[in-house]
């Protein structure tokens, strides 16, 4: 954790949504988090491009500490994943109760745009547009999965196949009514 902010602890019981495991941050754990991270505590109620849903942080359970983001759950309800190494760190799974200590996570998560892919975006407008309309954890997850390849050939061809992607995702968008 951090030194200089305080961990946030509480107890939550985990509960399964399909395969992945969950618990729910109580109310005053987010308002204590976006007072962290220097929002007002309403700030999540401002108007669209103002707000700030996603709170990153870096939760420890079972002694095991990982950077994580609680999202939206609905109805201003705010949820966190617990992952594997987690659980198995606490002995724990759905069900059963837990520790949890979170803090804001100050750093960037921001994956940069490599040169080649950038150019490619440039070249084709459609695909740029697609990947501007991602939402930010998809689009990180797909620069991730394009500078996983090292081999330039092989990097020349998830290349070709992320720009017929974000093609593919503008074309099949539905159209506004």
């Amino acid at each position: 954790m951090p030194a200089k902010a305080k961990p946030l602890r509480f107890m939550a019981t985990i509960y399964k949504i399909w395969r992945m495991r969950h618990i729910n941050v109580p109310d005053e754990i987010v308002r204590a988090l976006r007072k962290q991270m220097g929002e007002p505590v309403g700030a999540a109620k401002r108007t669209e491009g103002k707000k700030s849903k996603y709170i990153p942080v870096i939760a420890a359970v079972g002694g095991k500490s990982t950077r994580t983001t609680i999202v939206p759950a609905g109805g201003g309800t705010y949820r966190m994943q617990i992952n594997t190494a987690q659980r198995k760190a606490a002995a724990v799974d759905w069900g059963d109760p837990v520790t949890v200590e979170l803090c804001v996570d100050p750093t960037s998560r921001v994956v940069p745009v490599p040169a080649d892919l950038r150019a490619a975006l440039a070249k084709h407008p459609k695909a740029r547009q697609g990947f501007e309309e991602m939402p930010p954890g998809h689009r990180r997850q797909f620069l991730l999965w394009l500078g996983a390849s090292k081999n330039p050939e092989t990097r020349r061809k998830h290349l070709d196949r992320a720009i017929d992607h974000l093609i593919e995702r503008v074309m099949m968008k539905p159209k506004p009514r």
